[in-house]
């Protein structure tokens, strides 16, 4: 009786860990996707900016 309880606790345990890591996973990849969604976006200004820099400069090669 005594062995059935412990794995019953045993069993639960590994449940709530594998559970908990699975959220905590979850949690750290919405992060990242949020990350990478600011980089584009900085990405995207960056280019640009560097589009109006490069039309400047051949405005400036015309004349």
């Amino acid at each position: 009786m005594t062995g059935d309880l412990k794995d019953l606790f045993y069993i639960g345990g590994i449940v709530v860990t594998v559970a908990g890591s699975h959220f905590m996973l979850r949690a750290k990849v919405m992060v990242l996707e949020e990350r990478i969604k600011g980089y584009s976006e900085a990405m995207k200004r960056i280019f640009e900016s560097l589009r109006r820099i490069e039309e400047k400069l051949d405005g400036k090669a015309d004349k």
